[in-house]
């Protein structure tokens, strides 16, 4: 046997620490008692597997989170954002914001149209050209192109955000509200607004996370049902009421509802000006 094949499995008997490797000239190698070598081979075995199975429990956890999940934390996942989105997209009850590469919202299509079917609104921003504005046009999903690549980001709902870059093998997941409002707002404000519309529904049906989502299609008189918080109190309510006007000023956006007894002024996520902080709105057919 070659000297240059002797040393590499001499190497690699070390690495699992069955031998030991004496330096000097001539080297020398040294066994390890069997019994304490391979005890402690098949330690190091089962702590690899051990995280392995770690991960994949992690993952199918995360893959499997629902809007109505009460644990909020954050994760980093050794898992490509396109491994971990479609089941999440599944899951999406109500809406769904998405940006990514051409490429990757291509593999996603079937996903996404199959969710459309069922209500949920969708909003795709694509890195680069693309040739699925009939795809989109055909299901109503709202399409942006956008030039220059960034981050991937989705949105599941108000609940869940996922965060990944195209050029590692991880993703970021939360279901922290301070996060997910974070990426809500980098999505239209980063995102959205430095892209090109390219197809939009002509009519909003359904619900939505955020109130970009509809400010600038909705129109006056129609009805809408808003979940979320009084300002004041912090008490949680659902107003119900048609739409008397609308604001958007410096980036702030506002609906102006006349309800049954008062009018109120509802803002989205975060806000500390209206009456009311929207967590979820309903257009009522």
């Amino acid at each position: 046997m070659p000297h240059s094949r002797v040393y590499d499995i001499s190497r690699r008997l070390s690495e699992k620490g069955l031998i030991e490797i004496v330096d000097g000239k001539p080297r020398k190698f040294k066994l390890i008692d069997p019994d304490i070598a391979l005890r402690a081979f098949v330690e190091r075995e089962k702590n690899k597997l051990k995280k392995i199975c770690d991960d994949a429990l992690n993952l199918i956890k995360l893959v499997t989170l629902s809007s109505g999940l009460e644990e909020k934390t954050t994760w980093v996942v050794e898992a490509k954002f396109i491994e971990i989105i479609p089941p999440l997209i599944e899951k999406t009850e109500y809406q769904l914001l998405l940006a990514a590469p051409a490429i990757l919202i291509n593999k996603l299509k079937e996903k996404l149209g199959m969710a459309a079917s069922k209500g949920v609104n969708i909003t795709t921003v694509i890195y680069g050209d693309s040739e699925l504005k009939r795809y989109f046009v055909e299901k109503e999903i709202e399409l942006y192109i956008r030039k220059a690549s960034s981050l991937n980001i989705a949105l599941i709902d108000s609940s869940t955000g996922v965060l990944s870059d195209p050029h590692v093998n991880y993703s970021i997941l939360t279901t922290e509200p301070i996060f997910v409002r974070a990426l809500m707002d980098l999505f239209y404000s980063s995102l959205v607004n430095t892209s090109t519309l390219v197809y939009r529904p002509a009519i909003l049906r359904g619900k939505f996370a955020s109130i970009w989502s509809i400010i600038h299609k909705l129109q006056k008189g129609e009805k809408l049902r808003v979940k979320g918080f009084e300002v004041k109190t912090g008490r949680e309510v659902v107003v119900e009421g048609v739409v008397k006007n609308k604001v958007i000023d410096n980036g702030i956006a506002s609906i102006i509802l006349q309800t049954n007894n008062r009018v109120v002024k509802v803002g989205g996520i975060g806000a500390m000006l209206e009456d009311i902080e929207g967590l979820v709105f309903e257009i009522i057919s």
